[in-house]
Formats: C-alpha cells, structure tokens, sequence
C-alpha cells in the first residue's frame, strides 16, 4: 500500500478530473452488488447534457447580455454565489463536481471582464463561489466518503485556474467550507433537513429563496420492479403513498415524487395558514428539477401511472427532455443502459425543448417545441 500511495505521488493530478472517482467506484464494485444499488455513474458527458439546458445555459445567456454592464454583472456574480445544489443520489459527487467546475468557470469568465486593466494581487478576495451551496444525500458509506473530498479537490484545481488566469497563486487553506453530504436512504429522508431551519418555519419569500434549493438533479438508481429487494419495495410504498398502480413503476420514479413534493413545499406562506401568499406563479420560489433516469418511465404502463401523480397532485410541468440515448461512462464493465433525461417543474415555460438522436450512440439536435407529453413527443 505505501508503495502504491508512493508512485500515485509521482503523477501530475493537476488536470485529471474528480468526476472520475464514481467510475472507478463502480469499475471496483461486486456485479450483484451493484445490480441490487443500481448503480451506474455518469459521465461528465452526459452529466453536461443535463445540466446545460436546467441551469449552464440559461447563466451564460444572462452574461452575454450584462458583460457589459458593471451594475448588472455584479448582481449575476452574487446571484450565482447563493444558488444551491442538491443531488438526492449522489454516488462519489460526479454531477456536483461538473456543475460546481462549470460554475467557477463561469465566474472567472465574469471576473475577466470585472477585474480588466486593473492589477490583481489577492484573486482570493474577488472568488464568491465556494462548496458549501452543494448538498447530495448517498446511500452507500463509502462513496459518501469520497464525495466532500472529491468537492474539496475540484475546488483547489478551480483555484489553481483562477491564479493562473489572474497571475497571483491562491488557495484556500485551511479547508473551511464543505458540500454538505448525508450517507442516508433518500427516500426516507426529509431533503430540506440538510439546511436548517425547515421551510415550514419561515414565512417571506426572501427567507425561502435563500434557504433552498434551486436546482435537484442527479442519476437515481436504475432498478425496475422485478428487481427491487423487501427495502425498495417499502421505499416505493411510502414514497406513494398508496398510488393506484405504484407497484409496477421503476425505483427511479419515486425521486420524481420527492422531487415534486419538495417544490410544492417551496411556497412562503401566510403566517397561521396553510394556503401560499403568492398571487401568481411568477411570484412564487422557482425550483426546477432534472433526472437521468431510464427510459422505461416514458413508455408503456407506467407513463399513466407515474406522470398522471406528477401532473395532477403535483402540477408538474416537462421543461426539457432527451429522447432515448445509450448511457455509458468510463469504467469496465459497463452496462448496456438505455437512458432519457427529462428537467421539470411545477410552473409553466414558454421555453422548452426536446433533444431527438438519430444514433442512440451519437449526439442530440434540438428541437425547441411548445409542449412535451410524458412519452417524450411534442
């Protein structure tokens, strides 16, 4: 082991990326093992065709239109420094550290234009974005462990960059800041417990706004029903809470409930009541939701079952969504997984889009549409 640990010391890690540790997490674990987890890690490709068109993409638009306006740059910078991230299945952390490593590339991007002909000599002090707005909840000890220290790594390569672009060396030691990880069954775990105080407790807009999530996301475990162990089972039953038909969904569907019932929790209230105090959707918190999932959940029986729940209790709406793909990652002993990724919310958008593969294996187009239905047609 020493002298294993010694010759790792010898490699230049400086651009290997932490996302790689879910794939060698998987590469290592028993088959059945990781059958019975349904557990299969993304890649920073794929995990890029999800975030991009939930939040990336939206963020780069605000900056081409505001990079030349100081006032209004400023505001995206802070706004960006207070959103918060929540993988409800995140294995070693692989869609946080993307979304965490494209944030920052983003601000130094912003900084650029911030900081242009002035001279630079404490980079440190102009870097809002930090770890501790990410949260994941794990089921598996193990790659819960890795996961802040995966966070932890990133976030230094991020520094190196920022102090190379800037010409003044920065890290951030000591570590005071971590993304908050919890090694607990998500589906039997209140979400907003990982912030305190609850969102029952708080009564204004602004004091809900700024203890949320803005974004969920993630890779839930793929595990259909003929595979689902006594636990999962229970899992699904308490999930849906006696839904017609539930028995037949994949494991996956019920992060989609969580998901939903999360944003419904997402309204200020009036104080003493139950009923939200917003008088329209635009007044209300946003929060916007997106899963790779399989495909399974957008054909056949369990589309009624699953999205007329989503639809009707929970006013779910689909912003976006990729068609079927072939999902993959880099490590050995891949399965042959057919995937879609569909980002939701319980608000409508005039913007939406389908992304349709000629080639399961190749790349999307998109198609911007007015409406997509839960079997992924326009």
């Amino acid at each position: 082991m020493r002298q294993a640990l010694l010759y790792c010391c010898y490699m230049d890690w400086s651009s290997i990326s932490p996302a790689i540790f879910g794939s060698m997490f998987q590469s290592v674990m028993n088959p059945r093992e990781r059958r019975n987890l349904g557990a299969h890690y993304s890649s920073e490709k794929n995990i890029l065709k999800l975030i991009k068109p939930l939040f990336l993409n939206e963020l780069w638009a605000d900056f081409e239109k505001v990079k030349d306006n100081k006032n209004a740059l400023r505001k995206l910078h802070e706004k960006m420094s207070r959103l918060r991230f929540l993988d409800p299945a995140c294995g070693c952390g692989n869609f946080l550290i993307i979304a965490y490593r494209e944030l920052r590339l983003l601000e130094i991007e912003i900084l650029k234009v911030q900081l242009k002909g002035h001279a630079v000599t404490d980079i440190g002090s102009f870097i809002l974005l930090d770890v501790d707005k990410f949260y994941g909840i794990e089921y598996e000890d193990f790659p819960a462990q890795i996961a802040p220290v995966a966070m932890w790594l990133i976030d230094h390569q991020m520094n190196m960059l920022a102090g190379l672009a800037f010409g003044d060396y920065y890290v951030r030691l000591p570590l005071r800041k971590s993304a908050t990880i919890v090694h607990d069954n998500a589906l039997r775990t209140d979400w907003q417990s990982l912030m305190q105080p609850q969102l029952s407790d708080l009564w204004n807009k602004e004091d809900v706004e700024a203890l949320r999530y803005d974004y969920i996301f993630g890779n839930p475990p793929f595990i259909g029903k003929q595979l689902q162990n006594v636990e999962q089972k229970k899992d699904m039953e308490l999930t849906f809470q006696g839904a017609n038909g539930a028995g037949v969904l994949d494991y996956v569907a019920a992060w989609y409930i969580k998901a939903a019932q999360y944003m419904a929790a997402v309204l200020p209230r009036n104080e003493g009541s139950a009923e939200p105090n917003y008088k329209s959707p635009a007044d209300a918190v946003v929060v916007k939701t997106a899963f790779v999932s399989t495909n399974s959940i957008s054909q056949g029986e369990q589309v009624g079952i699953l999205w007329n729940e989503l639809f009707n209790k929970y006013k779910i709406k689909i912003h976006f969504a990729h068609r079927t793909f072939k999902w993959g990652n880099e490590a050995k002993g891949n399965a042959a997984v057919h995937a879609v990724i569909i980002g939701f919310a319980n608000f409508a958008t005039n913007e939406k889009s389908i992304f349709e593969y000629d080639d399961i294996r190749g790349e999307p187009h998109e198609l911007k549409c007015k409406n997509i239905n839960p079997y992924l047609v326009v």
